[in-house]
């Protein structure tokens, strides 16, 4: 089982992990969103452990914009608030369960395992004639399906969950290359190929340069 962690207390983070690799559980774990953004797009995991109060946001708003975003992993949240509201609203925003602090830790994994094994049906996303599925990791269009390297998924999917915002390059690379940025022709060559793959093969255009800041992917009405 692969889990991501997101919380900020690194004490307990700390024993979190100890505990579930002890139950032979491997864990990612992220100090804040940002981190936790950085790892779950480009992986699947099986279950989320997401704290409630996080220094660049809030476990809800997260849990929604990532449910919103085709994640499928299953969330458990993570909180100091007992009452029954701050339940329902995780809930609400997609949570798939909820342990109040402090807790034992047998339970967490014993919820873990719970989560784990529930199988959420395929995700699709599509953007104009491009479809996406998160659980497979296949994209099609018109039909065909898309022949992509695991770095081309990588930047399609973050383009299409993002979709259409633009994305900056700058984020791009720290998605790929969390630990040491390449040259600067390392992503203009990705990028290149993916072009190859989802665009020029069709009449219309999806992924579009926003000069000076970054990527985004979208149908444009001005072009059909």
């Amino acid at each position: 089982m692969l889990v991501l962690l997101v919380e900020d207390n690194r004490l307990l983070a700390k024993n979190i992990i100890h505990y579930l690799e002890l139950n032979e559980i491997e864990c990612d774990y992220a100090e804040t969103l940002a981190q936790a953004e950085q790892v779950i797009f480009s992986r699947t995991f099986d279950a989320i452990v997401l704290d409630l109060n996080l220094p660049d946001g809030d476990g809800i708003s997260a849990c929604r914009k990532w449910k919103e975003q085709c994640i499928i992993s299953p969330i458990i949240m993570l909180t100091a608030r007992s009452n029954l509201q701050d339940r329902l609203s995780g809930f609400e925003v997609g949570a798939d369960d909820y342990l109040v602090k402090p807790f034992a830790m047998a339970e967490l994994v014993a919820r873990l395992r719970v989560v784990s094994q529930r199988r959420p049906s395929p995700k699709l996303l599509s953007i104009g004639e491009l479809e996406l599925d998160f659980a497979g990791h296949h994209a099609h269009r018109q039909g065909q399906q898309l022949v992509l390297s695991r770095t081309g998924w990588q930047i399609l999917s973050l383009l299409a969950r993002r979709s259409p915002e633009t994305v900056e390059r700058e984020e791009i690379e720290r998605l790929l290359w969390p630990d040491s940025l390449p040259d600067s022709d390392s992503l203009r060559s990705h990028i290149h190929l993916l072009r190859k793959i989802v665009d020029k093969p069709f009449e219309q255009k999806l992924i579009h340069t926003i000069r000076g800041i970054g990527l985004c992917l979208k149908v444009d009405t001005d072009e059909a």
